[in-house]
Order: structure tokens, then C-alpha cells, then sequence
């Protein structure tokens, strides 16, 4: 039945009118892409027409592991043919059939933030999210809302793939779902909602720990990743997982002396690695190409979806701040690396809005895993006083914490150095606005009417 299953999706139909998207690679050139069942289109940039390529054809690829405690999985089918090409920075106008193809300006001023966006459909965790209700599902509508706003970029910090597992029979709010890690759960999870602000501005994909390779690694590969699609390294076979689990770490710049330094963090997880662990060598490494990157003069924003410096309510009520993991290998152990010329981390994975500022003698930690997957189970802890990784390193001085309502948040410039941070519900409609001025930041929620 399963087999039966995934020959029905690698045949299934996809949309007659296919829409553009662009992803940031190295160096901030566009990489415009299109997914469809048809020959790939002639790209229009600058008055020059040229065709797309080909990334990657109809395959139908082999089952991985869930690692959602699943026992069921099928082969993840993907029905369509995936064409791009490469943008370099500086062209002006693109279109593909007369639909306009969001590119960057030379100077970004308007950013959009979000991440943790799926719905989640987890066997393991007996989490069954209600899929077909906007409510309780809100990323369509958030989408929509940040597309509003009129980004010039959108930033998403990683996770856009969580239903893993079938929808349990009789589950009204989840029923007929598409599940697995297939085009159709790929579609349903991000490209269908998210058509709004994928047609807005051009997309920095960070990695989350759901696009690594026992998961929706290979969605991720042929889908978003900015880098060539490489045989080995895109997730087909779990032999050469490590390989495809890793990209090097890389810069976009946003003019004006500010930039983003993009990590790949899908396979680091949360927990200490020991000495002999290969991945402790792979993201000492990045830490080394993170500091070169962070040039003086430069405002460097660091994006990756775990974060350094998060602070959490533990289920036994304990404080919590950074990952162990990263403590490790991007510093000297302190709990939160010191990250030489980074100003601000922006991250996700962490399931509700959070700002953290060390008063300027470590990087602030901004959290924007809200947009659409279920909330943690906490907010952070009202009470700061003394909060800090370990003994002898800075405590934290400034924190903000959204829990209970989802969305996105905003960045505007104010100069170089100088940003404005908005928190926003599923509207638009602000909920904190935030001071972002080199290492320091600074949150006020807004009053709203009773």
C-alpha cells in the first residue's frame, strides 16, 4: 500500500501556474527557482532572456528513518522538475512569463523575520497540530501579513518541514494531510502557505534541525539549500549523511556596512559532544570561518537555528540559558561564546519570540521560532537577576519573551549599527519594539487596547 502510495504522489499534478522563488547564495547572488511539470521557462533579467536549468528531475527518492517514532514511511516522491538560475548581485529587473522575481537592493532596509513555520505532525510526541484550522495553524496568515509589510528580504531561521507522521484516523483537525517528507508535504508545509512572501522578496534559508538528513533533508537539498546539488551530499543515502548535513558558513552583504552570516547548524543538536565526536572538529572550524567572515567596520548578524544564548523555564521550572553544543565549538566552554565581531544572533528552534542582551560584552540573542508551529511549553523566566551561562560570564541584562501568541518580527535599518526590531502578531500588529544598537538591545512592549 505504501509503494502504491508514493507511484500515486511522483504522479500527482502539480500547479498550473508554478511561481518563482528566490534563495540568497554566497555573496548575496539571487538564485531564482521554479518547480514544475513542464520544460524549464526562459528567465528574463535586464532585458536579457535566458532558460533556467535544471536542478534537479522527477525522482521518487528512498524512505529515510523517522525519527518520529513512526513505524510507517514511504518513499518521498517528487513529482516535479526543480529549475533555476543564478542572478548576480546588481541586476535590477527579473521576470519569468511577465511575473515579476523579487531581487535584493543594493541597500536592505526592510527585513522580515521568522522561522519554526510547519505544522507538526508528530507520532512520537503525540502531537497532532490542527492543519486545516488558520487558527490553530496560523503561518498562511502570517505569511500574508509580513508580505504586506513589503520586505526587501525575508529571513527564515530554519524548521519548515514538521509533518512527519500520518494524521491519526478520526483527527478532523489534521485530516487529509499530506505527510512524509515528499514534494506533497513540502507544498503543504511552506510553498502553498507561504506564496505571499515567497512572491514578496527574495528568501535567506537557514537550516533547521528538521531539514537534516534522517529527516526533510532531501526537500532541503533540491528545494532551498543555496548551494549546487551535489551527488553525496544531498541526503539520498544515509551512507553519506555527514557529508550532506554540513555547508560552510557564509556571508551576505546588506550594504551600508551590515551583513549576515549565514550557519548551517542542522546536525550540531543541543546536547555536549565529546572530544572524539567528528562534529566537534566541523563547527570548531565554522567558528574559525565565522570570526574571518565578522570583518572590523562590518555590522555582522550571525543566523542560525539553534541558538547560543536562548533562556528557558525547564519542565521542572529551572532556568535554562545556551546550548552546550555550541559552548563547545564556537567558544572556549563559558556556555556563551564570545563571537568576535558578531553584533546580534538570530535564531529559531526555541518556540516563541525572544530577545537577550548581555548589555554589550556578548552578542544579543534574538529568537523568532513563532510562526506557526506549536509553542513551547514555557515562556522564559520574568526574573533575570543573576541569569548567565556559568559563573564569570556576563549575566544577562536586558530579555523579552512572547509567549502564547504567534507571528513575526520586523528589522529596520537606522543606520549601520542601528536597527529597529518590531515584534508582530499573525496581523501585523506590534507587540514590542526593540533597540538593536551594536551588541546592545533593548525591548518595550507596546500597550494595546483593552
Amino acid at each position: 500500500m505504501i509503494a502504491a502510495a508514493a507511484a500515486a504522489l511522483a504522479t500527482a499534478p502539480l500547479p498550473a501556474a508554478p511561481a518563482p522563488y528566490v534563495v540568497l547564495a554566497p555573496g548575496g547572488h539571487a538564485i531564482v527557482r521554479l518547480v514544475t511539470s513542464e520544460p524549464c521557462p526562459q528567465l528574463m533579467v535586464d532585458g536579457i532572456s535566458r532558460p533556467l536549468s535544471i536542478r534537479a528531475g522527477p525522482a521518487t527518492l528512498p524512505p529515510r528513518t523517522s525519527t518520529s517514532g513512526s513505524a510507517a514511511t514511504h518513499p518521498s516522491a517528487f513529482p516535479g522538475r526543480v529549475c533555476e538560475a543564478v542572478v548576480k548581485r546588481g541586476a535590477r529587473h527579473a521576470s519569468i512569463g511577465g511575473t515579476p522575481v523579487p531581487l535584493v537592493p543594493p541597500m536592505v532596509r526592510r527585513i522580515v523575520l521568522i522561522g519554526d513555520t510547519g505544522c507538526r505532525l508528530k507520532a512520537a510526541d503525540k502531537a497532532w497540530q490542527a492543519c486545516n484550522d488558520p487558527a490553530a495553524w496560523p503561518f498562511a496568515r502570517i505569511a500574508a501579513s509580513a508580505a504586506r509589510w513589503k520586505p526587501e528580504l525575508v529571513i527564515h531561521v530554519g524548521d519548515y518541514h514538521y509533518r512527519e507522521n500520518a494524521c491519526p484516523e478520526g483527527n478532523a483537525g489534521c485530516a487529509g494531510s499530506p505527510w512524509g517528507y515528499g514534494q506533497d508535504a513540502w507544498r503543504a508545509d511552506l510553498f502553498a502557505p507561504g506564496a505571499a512572501l515567497l512572491a514578496a522578496a527574495p528568501w535567506v534559508a537557514a537550516r533547521g534541525n528538521h531539514e537534516a538528513c534522517n529527516r526533510a533533508g532531501q526537500g532541503w537539498h533540491r528545494l532551498l539549500d543555496p548551494h549546487s546539488l551535489v551527488a553525496g551530499a544531498d541526503c539520498i543515502d544515509a551512507a553519506n549523511d555527514f557529508t550532506g548535513n554540513h555547508a560552510d558558513p557564509f556571508a551576505i552583504d546588506l550594504g551600508g556596512g551590515a551583513q549576515l552570516i549565514i550557519l548551517d547548524l542542522a546536525s550540531i543538536g543541543s546536547e555536549p559532544l565529546a572530544p572524539d565526536d567528528p562534529r566537534r572538529a566541523r563547527f570548531m572550524a565554522d567558528a574559525k570561518a565565522v570570526v574571518a567572515l565578522a570583518r572590523p567596520g562590518k555590522t555582522s548578524f550571525l543566523v542560525g537555528h539553534y541558538p547560543f544564548a536562548a533562556v528557558r523555564t525547564t519542565k521542572s521550572g529551572s532556568t535554562d540559558i545556551g546550548n552546550p553544543a555550541l559552548a563547545a565549538t564556537f567558544g572556549d566552554g563559558t556556555g556563551v561564546p564570545a563571537l568576535a565581531g558578531i553584533a546580534a544572533i538570530v535564531s529559531g528552534h526555541v518556540h516563541q519570540f525572544e530577545q537577550v542582551s548581555f548589555g554589550g560584552a556578548l552578542p544579543s540573542q534574538i529568537v523568532t521560532g513563532f510562526s506557526g508551529t506549536f509553542e513551547d511549553d514555557a515562556p522564559a523566566p520574568a526574573d533575570i537577576r543573576g541569569v548567565q551561562p556559568v559563573a564569570g560570564v556576563p549575566a544577562v541584562r536586558s530579555l523579552l519573551s512572547i509567549f502564547g501568541t504567534q507571528g513575526f518580527a520586523t528589522l529596520e535599518r537606522r543606520a549601520r549599527d542601528h536597527w529597529r526590531l518590531t515584534v508582530r502578531d499573525a496581523g501585523g500588529l506590534p507587540l514590542a519594539r526593540c533597540d538593536v544598537r551594536g551588541r546592545r538591545s533593548h525591548c518595550i512592549k507596546v500597550a494595546r487596547a483593552s
